[in-house]
């Protein structure tokens, strides 16, 4: 494990790639090869980035299947949240990346925490079929709704 290389993902990611991966593993309950099918990366390359001989993820869509997975961590459903993701196929370029702009998830984000849960729902049974891309953003907003007040829930349970 070279510092120099984890000293750089530190200045890219924030910390170690070692120490992201590692909670996704760990929250997910999951292996780092199934990780590796889940990013879209070889695990060889998921070893390499994880022991900082190699210090930068390639594919911008990687990185963000990452976020989404950090982002996602406590959802009850675990199998459905690594399907969804790995099945995704997020657009960022460097710029956005090294910025922090995850447009997709802010999206989403944004519109869960704008409208109403019930409203959202209301909404996604009148989408149905007729717009399966939207269908699926409202549906993703309204799980990110329900994680929030799950997370609000437990804050509040705590005090």
């Amino acid at each position: 494990m070279s510092t120099e290389n984890i000293e750089q993902q530190v200045k890219l990611y924030g910390q170690p790639l070692s120490e992201r991966f590692g909670t996704v593993v760990q929250a997910y309950g999951i292996t780092q090869r199934r990780l590796a099918e889940v990013l879209g990366l070889s695990a060889p390359m998921l070893s390499q980035l994880n022991s900082g001989r190699r210090i930068k993820i390639g594919n911008p869509a990687v990185y963000e299947r990452l976020v989404m997975l950090e982002q996602r961590i406590g959802t009850p459903d675990i199998e459905e949240t690594l399907s969804a993701v790995e099945a995704s196929q997020p657009v960022l370029s460097t710029t956005q990346i090294q910025a922090g702009i995850h447009s997709e998830t802010n999206a989403v984000a944004a519109l869960a925490h704008v409208v109403p849960r019930q409203e959202l729902e209301a909404a996604l049974d009148l989408l149905g079929e007729t717009a399966p891309t939207l269908a699926k953003v409202v549906r993703l907003a309204v799980r990110e709704s329900q994680n929030q007040q799950a997370a609000s829930d437990r804050e509040d349970a705590r005090r």
